[in-house]
């Protein structure tokens, strides 16, 4: 009796022990997620304040040129901020809300940039219902235009697909040689944030020619 007495301690023991280890284990990847949904957080609230200071520069040339685009444009900035605004507190949207999004995003840059500038979205409906974190498009369109350069004889061009789960987003590269406003924690941000949301990683390739981010579609 007194060997089985100290065995069930022992056992008793020991499963208490690995049920605190497994409680510690569950804090720190909760902070962990916390940290990174922070980190993420910071990063749309540094490019937000930067996209509205250049669309109201451009809003001001368009008001004295050309007062109708100028109340387009407008239009569309009020429905990219409404979406800002209205997915802040979620942690993933439709995808197809995001696709709207990303459109009058690009419709505002375009007022920058026209020609110069070219996105294809090519997404098929049957994948509109995945999920994806908000604003992410937003942020792989900025980082494009923020790291290459832009012109009418020689464009950037940006392509926008889904394949095997993820929400490919591929640009040619033209890089700047120097990029003002950079802070390189943007991707490693989204990075962090992603690996809490879904088991696929997102993969960043690189070539002589292309800049391909892979978004895994939740």
């Amino acid at each position: 009796m007194a060997v089985l007495a100290v065995g069930f301690a022992y056992y008793r023991n020991r499963q208490l022990q690995k049920q605190e280890l497994l409680n510690l284990q569950s804090k720190a990847q909760l902070l962990e997620k916390e940290k990174a949904l922070m980190q993420y957080e910071s990063l749309r609230q540094q490019l937000n304040p930067h996209f509205l200071f250049n669309s109201l520069t451009s809003l001001g040339s368009l008001i004295s040129i050309d007062p109708k685009g100028a109340s387009a444009f407008l239009d569309s900035l009020s429905k990219t901020y409404r979406y800002i605004l209205k997915s802040s507190e979620l942690e993933v949207v439709p995808l197809v809300e995001e696709l709207k999004f990303g459109i009058s995003f690009v419709n505002l840059q375009k007022t920058r940039f026209g020609e110069g500038l070219q996105v294809n979205f090519r997404v098929d409906e049957a994948d509109f219902h995945r999920k994806i974190v908000p604003v992410t498009l937003q942020n792989l369109i900025e980082n494009a235009i923020k790291h290459n350069i832009i012109d009418l004889d020689e464009p950037l061009v940006i392509d926008v697909w889904v394949a095997d789960g993820y929400l490919i987003v591929r640009n040619n590269l033209q890089k700047k040689k120097f990029v003002e406003t950079s802070n390189k924690r943007g991707l490693a941000n989204l990075k962090s944030f992603y690996k809490y949301l879904s088991e696929k990683p997102i993969v960043v390739e690189e070539d002589g020619a292309f800049f391909t981010i892979k978004i895994p579609l939740i």
